[in-house]
């Protein structure tokens, strides 16, 4: 699956916004009427300007106009403003970056944990599929003492329903393992194709737990580098607000050449055909100063809303810290307990295979029952499903430390020294 980046372009883009002068060409070829009045008002696309002397009277004889020229506008000197917008621009690239690796994570801890509950569903099918071997290996040594009327018909079909029972168990464990493995798949951007796992060594060697002993740097961690990426996001917008009260000085220049159909005198003239070709030329070079000196109080109200999402965002800092911390002492604890089951689950898999080759002597000697018989067996199959789990569990246990460590490398790595058998 492709892995996508945060566009680190963007900041790239601010710059350019930032520091290229503003440009532009234009072409102008009018045909108008040239009527006008003393008055005064406002600029507007609907009533364009007017140059020159107008007519004595009301006409709208047409006349051609034509203008070509370019213009350039520069605004180097803002008093920190450029450089506080191209920092907040990094920023938030930080901020992204921060967020993506968090998510990388995620979706690296949730794919490993799909991964176990996959391999918890294998081992449950194998499980099962002994289970129905045993079960089917008592009906046969059941049938064989009704047959030899040692035993009553009774005990014949509690056996057929133990098995019947134990293969249920089994289907229903398949159905399990495929559910497990569509839902790996999908973890893996595979979904909708079969796939299969691996899981020598995970479920069947005891893990001693011997990766991440030592204490994180949660300043590290994904989660709470984006937190402060937030932090800094936030302080550079209202660094921003700081510089936007200053005044801005533009620079500009241009050059343009312009054409009339009407002479200096308002009347007719017949030179460049009318004023269709632009050829009496212009230049303007200009310092303008823009200072919106009433700013000041819409921006004191937003550097005060400013300072408050800092806050907040500081106390989501902490607030994440002081759950990172109490994830680790508790993820501690889950591997520690987890390694303590593990070692005990053979003891307990062992004493339910004796207590089942014990029914099974004492049924056959005709001092059991079909039904100790069966209990037997369940445990037996109940106690190898639960070795797995456990198993399983000291690898979940160690997950959640990788996820509060916020580094999966280590926990990677000593699974694939398990499944090499080293």
């Amino acid at each position: 699956m492709r892995r996508l980046t945060p566009p680190k372009k963007n900041v790239t883009v601010q710059k350019l916004n930032e520091y290229l002068p503003e440009s532009l060409i234009q072409y102008q070829e009018i045909m108008a009427s040239h009527n006008k009045l003393s008055q005064v008002i406002f600029g507007s696309p609907v009533f364009p300007a007017l140059q020159g002397p107008g007519f004595p009277n009301v006409n709208m004889q047409p006349n051609f106009y034509s203008g070509v020229g370019f213009s350039m506008d520069w605004a180097p000197i803002d008093f920190g403003l450029h450089k506080a917008r191209i920092q907040m621009a990094k920023s938030i690239y930080g901020q992204t970056q921060s967020q993506f690796e968090a998510t990388d994570l995620d979706v690296g801890i949730t794919a490993a944990s799909a991964f176990l509950d996959a391999a918890i569903a294998c081992q449950q099918v194998k499980s099962a599929e002994q289970n129905v071997s045993s079960f089917s290996q008592f009906s046969d040594v059941v049938h064989a003492s009704v047959n030899a009327a040692l035993r009553p018909g009774a005990d014949a079909s509690l056996a057929d329903a133990q098995l019947a029972n134990a293969q249920n168990d089994l289907i229903r464990a398949q159905l399990a393992r495929e559910i497990a493995l569509a839902g790996l798949a999908n973890m893996l951007g595979l979904g909708g194709r079969l796939v299969d796992i691996d899981d020598r060594g995970l479920v069947t060697i005891e893990e001693k737990a011997q990766v991440q002993r030592s204490t994180p740097i949660f300043e590290n961690v994904p989660i709470l580098k984006a937190s402060n990426a937030a932090i800094l996001t936030a302080l550079a917008q209202k660094k921003v607000l700081d510089k936007e009260y200053y005044p801005v000085f533009h620079f500009m220049g241009g050059m343009s050449t312009r054409g009339a159909g009407l002479n200096d005198r308002g009347r007719t003239q017949s030179a460049n055909v009318y004023g269709l070709f632009p050829v009496v030329p212009n230049y303007q070079i200009a310092m303008i100063i823009n200072w919106n000196f009433l700013d000041i109080f819409r921006l004191h109200q937003e550097k005060k809303v400013q300072e408050q999402r800092i806050i907040q965002q500081q106390q989501d800092y902490n607030l994440i810290l002081q759950n990172l911390k109490t994830q680790d002492l508790q993820s501690r604890a889950r591997v520690k307990a987890a390694i303590a089951l593990a070692a005990n689950m053979p003891v307990q898999v062992e004493a339910a295979a004796m207590a089942t080759r014990q029914a099974q002597a004492r049924y056959k000697a005709s001092l059991g029952t079909v039904a100790q018989v069966a209990e037997a067996l369940q445990m037996l199959a109940q106690s190898r499903v639960q070795e797995a789990v456990v198993r399983a569990g000291v690898w979940r246990a160690l997950l959640s430390v990788a996820a509060v460590h916020g580094d999966l490398k280590p926990f990677l790595a000593e699974a694939d020294r398990i499944q090499r058998g080293l």
